[in-house]
């Protein structure tokens, strides 16, 4: 097969009952997989996914299923994603190019210790059990190797109360000596903490030379926020990560490149599917997994540009829409919309969208813009929505993460947008 990876995969799964289902004994090449296997979704595995729970084998994948981890966005309910040894082994290649990367280029890096962001997993009523922290995910000697260059222990991720996380958290960076990389996610993550500890940025993180971080999409003003606190730090925008894989690395000088751990197609504009080779430059695409945990042709639903040389900037989420009445709300284009200095999120209510934002606008200047969605607008003529109210709020984006935890979110799976589908949201 002309692709090496998506020929290890079909190989060692065509017996699986998933394989079995499309056929991967007749798959020779790119092309015959593309036709065999469909487009997929979080919601065609959940059969399968009920019968991994119930201990079934050979069900995606011929490797055993070491667990099934549990993840969120901020719109979405819970998924239960299946991992095995292969699909450790996929993210571990990514991770160690990454880090050998950074070590190069900030060598004393190796000397000293690491923070990856450790959160709250939250009660679970479905008896799976999750990783405990990032090296996890990884696996093998490499994991090994990250894990004990920790500050922060494992164990921390089983407090419930979220006062006593921080404190704790905060307590063992206090006593790190040699702390260089700081590893999350979220930026405000690391700002929530700095206002936890009520501490300068230099006094907690003395030593710091790193921070890797989301800096894209609806992060990029928080990642500038803390570039201002960090002024001598560096902070190193993510690659493209999530739960079901690991799509691309930050490389130094290059940019963010697409990882070969998987096997990934594009989608672009006209629905048309896409292999690296045939991508335009400036033009935009949704990304399309297939791993060796099981996921296959599996639409994750991240927008990226493509930049040339195999790099990409993350855009925005194609399966964030919120649709009550037919509007059909994206946040791809709501951010375009909104202001983007501080914090703003647009939630629907009973007849309206309501605009929490730390920014003053004119709720009719916004409305108009939303507006071009032609479903929107149609909705609005109709008289099922009435225009936007704006409501000027502070501490947008603590209240937010508050609202999220009391929606029974893990800390570490709650993202910055600016778009929510479901109601209750709670500002003062």
């Amino acid at each position: 097969m002309e692709d090496k990876k998506l020929g290890e995969i079909i190989a060692h799964n065509r017996f699986t009952e998933y394989g079995s289902s499309y056929s991967f004994d007749e798959i020779n090449n790119v092309s015959d997989f593309q036709q065999k296997v469909p487009l997929s979704t979080y919601e065609d595995y959940l059969p399968y996914i009920e019968k991994i729970k119930n201990k079934d084998s050979n069900v995606l994948t011929a490797e055993p299923v070491l667990l099934l981890e549990p993840t969120s966005g901020s719109t979405t309910v819970k998924k239960l994603i299946p991992y095995t040894r292969g699909l450790q082994r996929e993210f571990s290649s990514a991770i160690y190019k990454w880090l050998l990367n950074l070590n190069k280029n900030f060598p004393r890096l190796k000397y000293g210790q690491f923070y990856f962001s450790i959160t709250p997993q939250g009660n679970t009523t479905d008896g799976i059990e999750g990783f405990n922290t990032d090296d996890e995910y990884i696996g093998g000697l490499l994991g090994k190797f990250v894990a004990k260059k920790f500050c922060v222990p494992g164990s921390v991720k089983s407090i419930q109360d979220m006062d006593l996380f921080w404190d704790t958290t905060i307590g063992y960076i206090k006593k790190a000596k040699k702390l260089r990389l700081v590893s999350i996610w979220n930026p405000t993550f690391l700002l929530i903490m700095l206002e936890k500890a009520n501490m300068g940025a230099k006094d907690l993180f003395p030593h710091l030379e790193v921070i890797s971080c989301w800096a894209d999409g609806n992060s990029a003003s928080y990642a500038e926020q803390l570039q201002k606190l960090f002024p001598d730090v560096y902070i190193q925008p993510k690659g493209l990560l999530a739960t079901e894989g690991i799509m691309t690395i930050p490389i130094e000088g290059l940019g963010k490149l697409l990882t070969d751990s998987h096997f990934i197609e594009f989608i672009d504009k006209n629905n048309d599917i896409r292999l690296k080779h045939q991508l335009d430059k400036g033009d935009e695409y949704e990304i399309v997994l297939t791993t060796s945990g099981g996921l296959y042709r599996y639409r994750i639903g991240d927008i990226v540009r493509y930049n040339g040389n195999k790099c990409f900037d993350f855009v925005g989420k194609s399966g964030n829409v919120s649709d009550y009445f037919g509007e059909k709300l994206n946040e791809v284009h709501v951010r375009k919309v909104i202001p983007n200095k501080g914090f703003s999120l647009l939630v629907p209510s009973a007849d309206r969208y309501v605009l929490y934002t730390e920014t003053k606008v004119e709720a009719n200047v916004i409305d108009i813009a939303l507006r071009e969605n032609f479903h929107y607008d149609y909705c609005r003529k109709l008289g099922q929505l009435k225009e936007i109210e704006v409501v000027v709020i502070e501490n947008g984006m603590q209240q937010y993460v508050d609202n999220c935890v009391k929606f029974g979110m893990r800390l570490g799976d709650i993202k910055p947008s600016c778009l929510s589908s479901r109601k209750g949201w709670n500002f003062v």
